[in-house]
């Protein structure tokens, strides 16, 4: 998943990065609201609505997220000041009073993401060299050829090549393919990293970084 963050404030803005980065979460920072309108496409935006210099001349926070729901269709979490009332009229998804634990603001992202990992798109089929994944159907297919796989080996397959090359935690991967605080077998995950990667033919597929995570690899 990738979120962008507008944040004025790197004493704030780069522990935050620094955190999601840890539960597999990709951020592009930018400090004001120009930067933001012309940011490449992303999952979630996360605004401090107590940024100062948006660049945005006549432009308040608030002016600025009603601009920003209207021309990028994603979900928006505003970081409000604490004990601060928000403008709820300009219906952000969600909002996080300061200060706030990562984890908190992890939690809301994964509740809001889900709108984006479960809207349908013009072309259902993703493409990984000769890995096609079609989303509409639920289908995996090899050099051409159905793979049949389970349907958390499908969620799992998806949810790694929601951004092939980085590390997902191991806790979010769990939290999104199995649900919120699963606590199952301890070896839910491995196993079905195993049978997923010898449905698709090979260990390369799936990169295991000890203690953290894993990542699809798609082959050059």
């Amino acid at each position: 998943m990738r979120v962008l963050l507008v944040e004025d404030d790197k004493s704030i803005a780069e522990p935050l990065i620094e955190g999601l980065a840890r539960y597999g979460i990709t951020t592009d920072h930018v400090a004001a609201g120009a930067a933001a309108l012309a940011a490449p496409p992303y999952d979630v935006a996360v605004l401090d609505l107590d940024v100062p210099d948006l660049g945005l001349p006549g432009l308040d926070g608030v002016e600025f997220c009603g601009r920003l729901r209207h021309t990028r269709d994603v979900p928006l979490i505003m970081l409000t000041a604490h004990g601060a009332e928000p403008d709820r009229d300009l219906a952000a998804d969600d909002y996080l009073a300061k200060p706030f634990s990562v984890h908190d603001l992890v939690a809301r992202i994964r509740v809001v993401g889900r709108r984006v990992r479960t809207a349908p798109t013009a072309d259902p089929v993703r493409r990984y060299g000769p890995l096609a994944i079609d989303t509409r159907n639920r289908q995996i297919r090899l050099h051409g050829v159905p793979v049949s796989l389970a349907p958390k080996e499908y969620d799992l397959l998806v949810l790694l090549a929601a951004d092939p090359g980085v590390v997902v935690d191991r806790r979010h991967i769990l939290d999104t393919v199995w649900e919120p605080d699963f606590f199952g077998p301890g070896k839910t995950l491995d196993f079905h990293v195993a049978s997923l990667r010898r449905k698709l033919g090979g260990a390369g597929w799936i990169e295991n970084r000890r203690g953290v995570g894993f990542r699809l690899v798609v082959p050059a």
